[in-house]
């Protein structure tokens, strides 16, 4: 160990600490009514809904990185790349913050609140940024994208990586957040916000899918698919419980939720298993959440 703070250290707690945040910050927000922190006075429909989504990418966001993490814990390039894109995203996570604004100065949050986020904003880029400017740091080979391509899981993130960029963009620009509730909920200038902040978690959740695409292996490319199957589910138990707050186009009413809950995880399986049968190598799924 080398000091207080030791970059030369092999374990990648720069990233462990970037999910971990995004963990708690999401878990934070289940169970709390986030408007009380803001404003002092209950959430309502619009906001709910916002709050749960937000939450949900946020924990989204923490459970890829810190997946992708575990897996290549030994694998010191990989680990370099994927910093990288987690300071990318910490980046855009701190400009966001400063995007919020503090209270007393016509932002949205508290004085106390606001100065929590920025120094937790840059803490992260600042350990991150320290961990791929390291000397002599080893930085992972892009893999070709076309290359193995079928019906398995690399397809899949390729697929997943383009409908996440294409979500990116669509809530930056090309969709109108009062379309998404149910008619006669009025959206408010907070849950406005919350809907801006949700597309910034929706690009850091591109940059770990994009890590994916890029630098994983097959059994790097199958954890993250499994993944997926795992926030999938809990996603249907987040919104179902408001899923009469959103309009009809979103085809979240009745039992429409869960058939599409249900096509998602039947694709991801087949994705899988199709995918171990027919690959060109048995030994890259060996080590699968090793």
């Amino acid at each position: 160990m080398g000091g207080l703070i030791d970059f030369n250290t092999t374990c990648p707690w720069q990233l462990y600490l970037f999910s971990f945040l995004h963990m708690l910050g999401g878990l934070f927000m289940f169970p709390i009514d986030v408007c009380k922190l803001f404003s002092g006075v209950p959430c309502i429909e619009s906001e709910i809904v916002m709050q749960r989504m937000m939450a949900l990418s946020m924990v989204y966001v923490g459970g890829l990185y810190s997946m992708l993490t575990y897996h290549n814990k030994d694998k010191p390039a990989k680990i370099t790349r994927l910093s990288n894109m987690a300071l990318n995203a910490a980046t855009a996570l701190l400009v966001s913050v400063v995007f919020i604004g503090n209270a007393k100065y016509g932002g949205f949050e508290r004085s106390w609140m606001h100065m929590g986020d920025m120094w937790t904003a840059l803490i992260l880029v600042f350990v991150l940024a320290g961990r791929v400017s390291q000397t002599d740091v080893e930085w992972a080979q892009k893999n070709p994208v076309k290359e193995g391509l079928g019906v398995n899981c690399k397809s899949l993130v390729l697929l997943f990586t383009v409908l996440t960029m294409g979500k990116f963009l669509a809530f930056a620009d090309f969709i109108d957040p009062s379309k998404l509730m149910a008619e006669g909920l009025e959206m408010t200038a907070f849950a406005a916000w919350t809907w801006r902040f949700i597309t910034v978690l929706i690009l850091e959740a591109f940059l770990a899918m994009f890590f994916t695409l890029l630098f994983e292996d097959e059994s790097g490319q199958e954890l993250v698919v499994k993944t997926i199957i795992a926030l999938t589910l809990l996603a249907a138990g987040v919104i179902y419980p408001v899923q009469h707050y959103f309009s009809d186009w979103m085809g979240l009413s009745g039992n429409v939720l869960w058939i599409r809950i249900g096509v998602m995880i039947a694709v991801c399986l087949a994705a899988i298993v199709v995918g171990r049968r027919t690959g060109p190598t048995r030994e890259g799924y060996e080590s699968v959440g090793k």
